[in-house]
């Protein structure tokens, strides 16, 4: 996992949770989809490619 992945996870996930909160949505709503987001990119390295555990694009030819 490279820091950089991280760090746009990380930064995308911030952004999530600002945008909640500006919607008006409750924080516990904005902290939730802020983890989610963190969930979705860290097994990744934050480009949403590939899984927790290997299972990640098959070349099956």
């Amino acid at each position: 996992m490279s820091i950089i992945g991280l760090i746009i996870t990380l930064i995308v996930a911030a952004l999530v949770y600002a945008l909640c909160v500006a919607l008006g949505l409750p924080s516990i709503v904005a902290i939730i989809a802020a983890i989610l987001v963190l969930l979705a990119g860290v097994p990744s390295g934050g480009f949403g490619l590939g899984g927790r555990f290997g299972g990640g694009r098959s070349a099956t030819r």
